[in-house]
């Protein structure tokens, strides 16, 4: 079955955590939802940024544009293993996202981001 939303409109999670809950508006104006297992979070995720990526190429015929948030803030704290450092980036509207590092990582980074502001160099980096 096919179904057309036209407007994302709240998100419920069930009181377990073990499912979740999209609410939308079809296009025919009428309530509608879908739930899926908690466990579709993480491909999800990771799938709606490609998703948005795609369409915006899609749409305006250009490889080159990216969605691109402002930072609103930045935590970095120890994670529990000891080892690696969870990066946590919010937007302004609260929208964050976390990453672990590891040292080199961590270390890397902070070399990049030194050197490009001292160098005024805002070319395009990759680093894999």
């Amino acid at each position: 079955m096919r179904i057309v939303g036209r407007a994302l409109r709240t998100f419920q999670v069930e009181p377990g955590g073990d499912a979740f809950r999209l609410n939308f508006e079809n296009s025919d104006g009428a309530a509608a939802s879908l739930t899926l297992p908690a466990d579709c979070l993480r491909s999800l995720i990771m799938t709606l940024p490609r998703v948005a990526a795609q369409a915006l190429r899609a749409k305006y015929h250009d490889d080159t544009l990216r969605l691109v948030y402002p930072v609103g803030g930045w935590t970095l704290e120890l994670a529990t293993d000891g080892r690696h450092l969870i990066l946590t980036l919010r937007t302004p509207d609260s929208f964050e996202v976390s990453f672990a590092l590891s040292d080199r990582d961590a270390a890397s980074l902070a070399s990049s981001l030194a050197g490009r502001r001292a160098s005024g160099d805002l070319a395009p980096e990759r680093v894999n």
